[in-house]
């Protein structure tokens, strides 16, 4: 079944004695799509509640950690080359004459 997209009448716009139909567009997705958005929340929600295998535990908890670690390292970068560009641009427009 292939997914397509409809587009039907729902308001209207009049002017003088024209009826102008502003068509907007409806997705006729199949319950297919609807049903694994629900099974990823309830995966999501045993996750968020504590359901996660203590097995996987410390290596979720190290990854997290090793993020959190690689967005400071990359925050202090940017502040770092920032501060350069800021110094260097009036060096820049220095003309040789």
């Amino acid at each position: 079944m292939a997914d397509t997209l409809s587009v039907l009448p729902t308001q209207t716009a009049q002017v003088g004695d024209l009826v102008n139909f502003i068509p907007e567009p409806k997705s006729i997705l199949g319950s297919g799509f609807q049903a694994l958005l629900q099974t990823g929340a309830g995966v999501a929600g045993n996750l968020l509640s504590g359901g996660i295998d203590p097995q996987y535990q410390a290596l979720i908890q190290e990854q997290m950690r090793q993020q959190q670690q690689m967005q400071l390292v990359s925050l202090v970068s940017n502040s770092e080359k920032s501060k350069h560009e800021t110094a260097m641009t009036p060096l820049r427009n220095i003309r040789v004459g």
